[in-house]
């Protein structure tokens, strides 16, 4: 009963928000580090 109390609807739809919060960081981090990778390999075979 005690487990039922702590973890009601609430807390498991903040735990459910957080996880996604820090996927979406996870990916956007992500996309900017190929972006930026991209933009690097591109400077450096432009010169070659």
């Amino acid at each position: 009963m005690q487990n039922l109390l702590q973890r009601d609807l609430g807390s498991s739809m903040l735990s459910i928000a957080v996880i996604l919060g820090w996927l979406g960081l996870f990916f956007v981090f992500l996309r900017v580090l190929t972006i930026s990778i991209k933009r690097l390999l591109e400077t450096v075979f432009k010169k070659s």
